[in-house]
């Protein structure tokens, strides 16, 4: 028997809590990443940026920078910046209406699993969690792209109610999700096993069944199809499959076992540390829904998508803290089951425990408990980031999230080089910094932005090395940056050290010394550039160097 609809003084009383939470969650969403607009880019956004500029500059992907991700998140920012211009800040906005619809896609996904209540708290917590510190939400990271794409197919498998239109359209999204970055094949998995349990619980004839998997993964494929289409036009496929599949697979396969499980303890505790008590409330929230016959299909549902979630976060098994952020919509739709599910739970306890308790007082006692745990909840990740919320400057931002790694400097280097060369000189990045390249508006002397392949065990890394060697030296790039970085390199006690040989002997014989960047830890970088650069000795483990091409050897 179907129960009556709640009073509309009921409906009232039950959402004011959840909405106001929701409301006050984007306002300090909002507030955060308007305030933080300026920070400088990170090495990430640095190489999308450039790629992105190289696309509305006409070069397909691959031809001129090359990039181990698929190109979605790149012509997301191309996108971005054909509308605000090819600026940081464009970047940045293009992050706050990504992330901003992505909260409302949370409430829709939340309302059709637990309920409209549940819908609106589990909105708030992932805004919460989604901006926070510890997990780089600031910063425009291809998972944010990923989850606004996977979250949106979701709901439309949650309603497509066998429209083969609308299962369609949801794996042409899932499949836009995979575009954004590899692990965004997960989320797609989850949507095909709901629409498998659909099937099979609904009793839907095989014929029929097939058409609907047949219409999923059709839109699923499309888009990857349609990518290596237009790349084996543009003549780029070879070497997109290199990066994209050879190269990715053998960085993955290296990691040991230890180095992972390191890994995972240092990322999650970065991604959960500020929003701890949310995390929890989502595993109560979680089991409570299991337990609950009125919420335990959802749940499960829920369940498998959390999985699914955990797995993106494990691709590649380095569980870099911004990685993270592919887990978060399930960790806030789980505070959101603990609205639907623990006022039940709540009750019966409470009849247990205190069986003279009035029902009118375990009522209340059931609304208020989860309520107040959910209000508690999402204040405690706002009063363990007060500072970095609503005080910290963009330069703070940067040095007390990503340490020395030189991402306030690369913009006054890039200013220099940008002051000291014409558009068409070439700049060369000895280094993982493409944001110099994006900032400076100067094309890379080599198409390797990132130099981690070159730090590999794997058969590849010396062939890559080489590769970048004969792509500088036939650039003859007019400035050339080598950079004194761990997190630069990521080289290790294996990795082949040719490309440190050669960029010694290839600096001393063509190069002058102009600049040297010195970032010290607690106090700001030292620049020293002219006549004193060549002779000046850093006092930081992390510095990075500007050569120049010297006068008669560019004549």
């Amino acid at each position: 028997m179907t129960p009556p609809p709640p009073s509309p003084r009921k409906a009232w009383r039950d959402r004011i809590v959840p909405f106001t939470l929701l409301a006050l969650a984007i306002a300090i969403s909002i507030v955060v990443r308007v305030r933080l607009l300026d920070a400088p880019l990170d090495r990430d956004e640095g190489e999308h940026g450039y790629l992105a500029r190289m696309l509305l500059a006409g070069h397909a992907p691959w031809q001129a920078a090359y990039s181990l991700r698929l190109p979605g998140t790149d012509a997301l920012y191309a996108a971005a910046m054909a509308v605000f211009g090819q600026t940081a800040r464009a970047i940045r906005i293009l992050l706050l209406l990504i992330d901003t619809l992505t909260i409302f896609l949370v409430v829709l996904v939340g309302r059709r699993l637990f309920g409209t209540p549940a819908g609106a708290l589990a909105g708030a917590a992932f805004a919460l969690m989604a901006c926070s510190q510890g997990v780089a939400g600031t910063i425009a990271h291809s998972p944010h792209f990923v989850i606004f794409f996977a979250l949106w197919a979701t709901l439309l498998a949650l309603e497509a109610g066998g429209r083969s239109r609308v299962i369609l359209f949801s794996g042409l999204l899932y499949g836009i999700a995979f575009l954004m970055k590899q692990p965004g094949l997960a989320f797609a998995v989850a949507g095909g096993l709901y629409l498998a349990a659909e099937c099979y619980t609904s009793r839907l004839p095989i014929p029929a069944s097939l058409k609907r998997g047949a219409c999923f993964v059709a839109g699923v494929a499309v888009p990857y199809a349609a990518l290596c289409l237009a790349l084996w036009r543009a003549g780029t496929f070879p070497r997109f499959w290199f990066w994209t599949n050879t190269l990715v697979q053998g960085y993955a396969s290296q990691l040991p076992l230890d180095v992972r499980l390191e890994a995972f303890g240092q990322g999650i505790a970065m991604a959960a540390g500020a929003p701890l008590y949310l995390w929890l409330l989502s595993a109560v929230g979680l089991i409570l829904a299991v337990r609950n016959r009125a919420t335990r299909h959802s749940a499960l549902f829920l369940t498998a998508f959390a999985v699914l979630s955990f797995l993106a976060v494990s691709a590649g098994g380095t569980f870099r803290n911004n990685y993270f952020v592919f887990f978060l919509p399930a960790v806030a739709l789980g505070c959101g089951a603990l609205l639907a599910a623990g006022g039940g739970a709540i009750d019966d306890l409470t009849a247990l425990v205190i069986p003279k308790v009035t029902r009118r007082r375990r009522a209340q006692l059931s609304f208020a408990l989860p309520v107040v745990l959910a209000v508690l909840a999402c204040i405690s990740p706002v009063a363990n980031q007060q500072k970095y919320l609503f005080r910290m400057t963009p330069y703070e931002f940067a040095r007390s999230t990503f340490g020395l790694n030189p991402y306030p400097e690369a913009i006054t280097i890039a200013d220099y080089i940008r002051d000291h060369t014409k558009p068409d000189a070439r700049l060369a990045i000895l280094g993982s910094e493409a944001e110099i390249y994006f900032y400076a508006h100067r094309q890379a002397a080599t198409g390797y932005l990132a130099m981690y392949p070159l730090m590999e065990q794997g058969s590849y890394a010396l062939d890559c090395q080489k590769e970048v060697m004969r792509e500088i030296e036939s650039a003859r790039p007019e400035y050339l940056v080598f950079t004194v970085v761990v997190d630069s390199w990521h080289a290790h006690a294996t990795s082949p050290r040719n490309i440190y040989l050669w960029a010694d002997a290839y600096t001393k014989k063509d190069f002058d010394i102009e600049g040297v960047i010195d970032i010290v830890p607690g106090v700001p970088a030292r620049y020293v550039w002219g006549r004193w650069a060549p002779n000046y000795l850093p006092r930081s483990s992390a510095y990075l160097v500007v050569y120049h091409r010297r006068a008669q050897i560019a004549q």
